[in-house]
């Protein structure tokens, strides 16, 4: 289905200028309605030491006028409906609401720093995000100087990655899209055929028909997903892989199916998607279910 709504959370911090301008080219791209929201989760807390501020209610408006201002000064074209929100509270609960309530087909955002030990344990807004959204999460890391050409989606054959891939061909229809599988085996287990006495040939061949099982799957799931692209897999840890490819400087985007198993593993993203998150110097793009789709 096409993208009709897109929501922007800007911080209106420095670099955050970069993920307005990716949402108006997106929201050009695809004739979509575009929300740019910003929120203030609080006001400075009072120092005694200081003199007493204006009232809470003037500054508030001040704040949300500057904010509103900061938005206004974007070029926007004409031919994109845009509308503005600045309100007060959490942000991943003033966001999650306007994806919700305007039904918003992706949700752009940066990719934030924690803030405070919390974070650092539990999670950003980007992780709170995450778990709750019901649309896939655009992370913008680059300078949106044009379109995406390359787009690589991660697949590991779990229903979250091959919507992943979905929506990255929803969002980019006009990049090249390659899926890649990532297999390892794991050292402990060709340390133990070695110690069981299997000729190093026959560990070699095993690998081979790993890696050839692996290429079997990756065609069935291009076959089942009916998108245009290339397939390929590469050995190794599919973090240190993903990431590879998220430097390479040919990777526009990268594509990551992300779902907690676990009541714990659902609170914070996934090993994998968090190491991509932090390392990688492309966008990324995060979904456990196509656009659009229920």
């Amino acid at each position: 289905m096409a993208i009709q709504t897109i929501v922007a959370a800007i911080a209106l911090e420095h670099g955050d200028e970069q993920v307005a301008r990716r949402a108006i080219q997106l929201a050009v791209e695809h004739r979509a309605r575009l929300i740019l929201s910003h929120a203030i989760e609080s006001l400075p807390a009072p120092d005694h030491d200081l003199p007493p501020p204006a009232g809470n209610a003037t500054i508030a408006g001040v704040l949300a006028t500057d904010a509103t201002a900061a938005f206004e000064r974007l070029t926007i074209p004409a031919d994109v409906q845009a509308q503005i929100r600045v309100e007060f509270g959490k942000a991943d609960q003033v966001i999650d609401r306007l994806v919700r309530d305007h039904a918003a087909d992706l949700l752009i955002i940066g990719p934030g720093k924690p803030r405070n030990l919390r974070e650092r344990l539990f999670g950003s807004t980007a992780d709170r995000l995450l778990r709750s959204s019901p649309c896939p999460i655009l992370v913008v890391k680059q300078k949106a100087a044009e379109s995406y050409r390359h787009v690589v989606a991660a697949i590991d054959f779990s229903p979250m990655s091959l919507a992943a891939a979905q929506a990255a061909a929803q969002v980019a229809p006009e990049a090249k899209l390659e899926l890649v599988h990532a297999f390892e085996i794991p050292m402990t287990f060709e340390q133990a055929m070695l110690k069981a006495g299997t000729p190093q040939i026959e560990i070699d061949r095993y690998r081979r028909a790993k890696e050839e099982a692996a290429r079997k799957e990756l065609a069935s799931a291009h076959s089942s997903l009916a998108v245009q692209g290339k397939i390929r897999v590469v050995r190794g840890d599919a973090a240190t892989a993903l990431v590879r490819l998220a430097r390479s400087g040919r990777t526009d985007l990268l594509a990551l199916g992300v779902q907690g198993r676990t009541a714990v593993s659902e609170m914070i993203l996934g090993s994998v998607a968090r190491r991509v998150l932090a390392a990688s110097s492309c966008d990324l793009l995060l979904a456990k279910k196509p656009i659009s789709a229920t």
